[in-house]
């Protein structure tokens, strides 16, 4: 019984690796909401994932990446003509900011995941025009300091984002 649960617990790591790379943001989304509903029942069990699939604080960060990518899809145009998103106006925006500064305020996910939602927070900053808090916020995730070796393709993405932001400049939306 225990193999079954460790086989099934690969293959939803597998398929949200794959939904973040493959920029599959509703999917993804949908995966994520589910993992609290998962992470409460495996608790109730007795047992203690170790693993972040199941950990609420995961399930949030991916929501909030699935959200803030769904809206920039979603508002194109305006930063194409470099018209920063407000979160005031963009529901998905302001539900993503708050699953991450709740994230970051606990600090509970390993620092792996930590970092994820640093530079995560850090794009919703600069779309939102506060290139100075993306900046800030990619010198606390030490983008500088990372190493890229052997990572998934969405972190590669991530930390590219953030050098191509970090470079830009305050007027420049991407």
């Amino acid at each position: 019984m225990a193999a079954k649960g460790s086989h099934s617990h690969v293959k939803l790591e597998g398929e949200i690796e794959r939904c973040r790379a493959e920029g599959h943001w509703g999917q993804l989304r949908h995966l994520a909401q589910g993992l609290g509903n998962a992470g409460v029942a495996a608790e109730g069990a007795g047992r203690r994932l170790v693993s972040p699939v199941g950990a609420p604080d995961y399930g949030s960060m991916l929501l909030a990446e699935a959200l803030l990518e769904e809206c920039l899809k979603e508002k194109f145009a305006k930063l194409k003509d470099s018209i920063p998103l407000t979160e005031k106006n963009e529901p998905k925006l302001s539900e993503a900011k708050q699953y991450l500064t709740n994230i970051l305020s606990r600090g509970k996910l390993r620092p792996k995941y930590m970092t994820e939602a640093m530079l995560i927070l850090g794009k919703l900053h600069y779309v939102e025009g506060s290139y100075r808090d993306a900046i800030s916020m990619y010198a606390k995730a030490g983008i500088d300091d990372l190493s890229t070796k052997d990572e998934p393709l969405y972190m590669l993405r991530l930390v590219t984002e953030a050098f191509v932001i970090k470079g830009k400049g305050p007027h420049i939306y991407i």
